[in-house]
């Protein structure tokens, strides 16, 4: 039997309701300057004409597969991709999203430059209304010991909790999957990811295009799920002090900024809730004092204490002009 050669990167992008969206992502990924690698198409059960559009891709192009399932939420669609790859490495696309030309050999050529890495991350770039701006500084590669990557994702700095603009070595998710069902499931796994590798590559050049809609999650109204956010940075903040309790400070900085989240979501949230928002401005600002001495927190968050402080006009007032400007 003649064994099907295997593609040094299985490019893995769920699709649901993207219509609008699904042709320009393909079409950056099959424009890489790179030709060898498989792109998946996983089509979550979506209602629209997606379905029809990855066959025709699939038709159009070998390297494009599909795989048509029932719908069962982004996590299920990733994990399908993972169970059909062929490739030694993988990468997650978002189907409302796209990347550069030289996207795939850009973090081939970091993840193979670090011997035994198995996790990479390009910069990227953030579209919001119109306009394109890096996310971080344009800068040179670094490598961090898996000990500062855990620091640098607990305060924001660079390494980011997204599957997206990564590459992965196969080999991570011998044992790991995301959790089906569950909203912020990459904030969720990510401490699993970095336990998986024994460094962590960033490359500083944008490679990837996230582009924010207004139907996304983070920009809808308050309910019960975006609870999943705490829960996430919990479990994320209990892997890195399992491996590294210095990191307590840390942690105590990204609870703080994920209760701050959920916080922003709460404005106009109903009366039944208005216990639960007094808790978690209560937690935030018992934390305060420590925040504001820990040199390495943002002043954003800071900032946002402050104004919670004063109470919570002031606060959304804030977070409103902030959303409006940025």
């Amino acid at each position: 039997m003649i064994r099907e050669k295997q593609p040094p990167v299985s490019v893995i992008v769920p699709v649901y309701r993207v219509e609008a969206y699904l042709e320009k992502c393909v079409l950056s990924i099959l424009g890489q300057n790179m030709a060898d690698f498989e792109l998946i198409l996983v089509d979550d059960g979506s209602p629209d004409a997606c379905g029809e559009m990855c066959d025709r891709f699939a038709a159009q192009d070998s390297r494009v597969r599909c795989i048509h399932k029932e719908n069962g939420g982004l996590s299920d669609a990733r994990n399908a991709g993972i169970d059909a790859a062929r490739g030694e490495y993988l990468s997650f696309v978002d189907a409302d999203d796209y990347v550069e030309p030289t996207y795939l050999s850009y973090l081939l050529s970091l993840i193979q430059a670090v011997p035994g890495c198995k996790v990479c991350q390009a910069n990227h770039f953030v579209e919001r209304n119109g306009k394109r701006s890096p996310a971080y500084p344009e800068e040179e590669t670094t490598v961090f010991s898996v000990h500062d990557a855990f620091e640098a994702v607990l305060y924001h700095d660079r390494v980011d909790v997204s599957a997206w603009g990564k590459l992965y070595h196969r080999s991570v998710f011998d044992t790991l999957r995301f959790p089906k069902g569950r909203l912020y499931e990459d904030t969720y796994v990510f401490g699993d990811v970095l336990g998986a590798t024994p460094s962590y590559v960033y490359g500083g050049r944008p490679q990837y295009h996230y582009v924010q809609r207004e139907s996304s999650i983070v920009n809808q109204g308050f309910s019960e799920k975006n609870l999943q956010f705490i829960d996430s940075a919990r479990r994320l903040t209990e892997t890195a002090l399992r491996s590294h309790p210095d990191l307590d400070a840390a942690c105590r900085r990204r609870m703080t900024h994920a209760r701050l989240s959920v916080l922003r979501y709460m404005e106009h949230c109903s009366k039944e809730y208005s216990a639960l928002r007094d808790e978690l401005r209560k937690q935030v600002l018992g934390n305060a004092a420590a925040i504001w001495a820990d040199a390495k927190a943002p002043q954003r968050d800071k900032l946002a204490i402050q104004l919670l402080r004063l109470g919570y006009a002031p606060f959304y007032k804030s977070w409103a002009i902030y959303h409006r400007i940025r």
